[in-house]
């Protein structure tokens, strides 16, 4: 048990002790036990709770909170992800702390999760160590200064990498984080062990000790358990809430080289394992329309999850487990899939300004907006096919995406940088599109071309 636990455990104990002292005097067997004063209970209970925050407060004291990183954009209402949607009395805060506390490997503070539901119509999850119903990050492993203060996560600090439509399951997986709980954003307050700093990085190496592999997603309210694999077992956990909430915290296995460089393809090979390293921590997602299957959970840590549908319970993932359901199937779900409407024959002008810049071209695309984007379900988005050829990079395809409501009609300007490598030349073809959004990262998918242009690079 740790000090924490055993000092809760001593303070409750001194004061019951206080109020209710042990009687010497001889008690006959058919006396009823004296029920205790109502108002006694009272002073009871609030004892009980001084006692446990004084102890609290004995393990950690408390620092200033967490800010968005100045390299991040800042969200509004209606641009990036959005922010927390205000509550009201008669309808739930958008920020919901849930009934989760998962303990850590090491011990310490528990794990918990949090959701938070934005202006922009998105569904985010912040995780962190808990303290006090609190959700933040230990100052340690090169945050905060490694001055061991808990440092609460407010709501309005989101990442946006872990927000999602509500009407979507997605599963996550965080390697290689640090113990000091879920910073947002990409940025790293330590390397991963046996990692080569980049650009001239002054960070320190994480303790092999205090890196965790996190998994946790929203499965929706049909979804029962998850399984994962654990210590030379197969562990179930419950979910929770009417989105289907899980959490694992578990230790980070060995990282191999070899591994990441089969991942990463022949263009990284050339760099050797410590540098390979350095990419970690990662952040990977899945993500699908509620009610559709097979789900993947092949890179989420998740074996199975379970579902009951009705009178049908089901399961679906890499390895289904024996006696949890037949496998899960679209047909047996039942649920509406919610898709944006995208009017077919959306057309636009896209006029094209361009001005020569450091590496390559700066392009101001303009163009007059045939349809709203009303949240974040929808987005415009710009991709590009660079020249055929090996010193164009084989005619690459990249895009962004516009994340912000726009209003019909109204005039639309998207800067777009294109790179030019020694030796390209050739005619860069682009398209804007106009399509449903999954999340907060990825452009829109399965939308509509509403207008082509194209630039000659000399």
């Amino acid at each position: 048990m740790s000090d924490f636990h055993e000092q809760v455990k001593g303070q409750l104990t001194d004061s019951a002790a206080v109020l209710f002292p042990p009687t010497t005097r001889p008690v006959k067997r058919e006396r009823r036990a004296r029920r205790m004063p109502p108002l006694a209970a009272i002073v009871a209970v609030g004892l009980l709770f001084a006692a446990a925050a004084f102890a609290a407060s004995q393990i950690i004291g408390v620092g200033a909170p967490v800010t968005a990183s100045s390299s991040q954009e800042r969200p509004t209402k209606t641009t990036g992800v959005g922010v927390p949607v205000a509550g009201s009395r008669r309808a739930a805060l958008s920020a919901q702390l849930l009934p989760i506390s998962v303990a850590d490997p090491a011990g310490g503070l528990p794990w918990g999760i949090r959701l938070v539901r934005t202006t922009r119509g998105l569904l985010c999850v912040q995780v962190g160590r808990l303290l006090d119903r609190r959700l933040g990050v230990l100052g340690q492993d090169g945050e905060f200064h490694n001055d061991g203060l808990f440092h609460e996560l407010p709501p309005g600090v989101l990442d946006p990498y872990t927000c999602s439509q509500p009407r979507d399951t997605v599963l996550y997986r965080s390697e290689g984080l640090a113990a000091t709980g879920a910073m947002p954003g990409p940025a790293r307050s330590c390397l991963y062990p046996g990692a080569s700093p980049e650009d001239g990085s002054r960070l320190p190496a994480c303790p092999a000790a205090d890196e965790r592999l996190l998994a946790f997603g929203l499965l929706g309210p049909d979804a029962l358990s998850v399984s994962y694999p654990a210590a030379h077992s197969v562990q179930t956990q419950r979910t929770t809430g009417s989105d289907g909430a899980y959490l694992l915290v578990l230790r980070q296995p060995p990282v191999h080289p070899r591994t990441l460089a089969a991942q990463a393809g022949p263009v990284r090979r050339r760099f050797t394992p410590a540098m390979l390293l350095n990419s970690f921590p990662t952040l990977g997602s899945t993500s699908s329309p509620m009610g559709r299957f097979p789900l993947e959970t092949g890179s989420a840590v998740i074996l199975a999850a379970q579902f009951r549908f009705g009178k049908h319970t089901c399961q679906s993932g890499s390895a289904i487990r024996p006696g949890g359901g037949s496998p899960c199937t679209s047909r047996i779900a039942r649920i509406p899939n919610f898709v944006p409407f995208i009017e077919p024959g959306l057309h636009a002008s896209v006029q094209v300004a361009s001005r020569p810049a450091s590496g390559g071209y700066e392009l101001e695309l303009t163009f007059r907006a045939p349809a709203s984007v009303l949240d974040a379900s929808t987005a415009y988005g710009v991709q590009l096919s660079m020249p055929a050829g090996s010193a164009c990079g084989h005619g690459g395809v990249s895009g962004q995406s516009l994340e912000r409501d726009i209003r019909r009609g109204e005039q639309v300007d998207i800067p777009v940088f294109i790179g030019r490598p020694a030796g390209c030349a050739g005619v860069v073809r682009g398209q804007v599109i106009y399509g449903r959004q999954p999340d907060g990262f990825t452009g829109p998918v399965g939308g509509e071309t509403i207008g082509r242009f194209s630039f000659n690079l000399p």
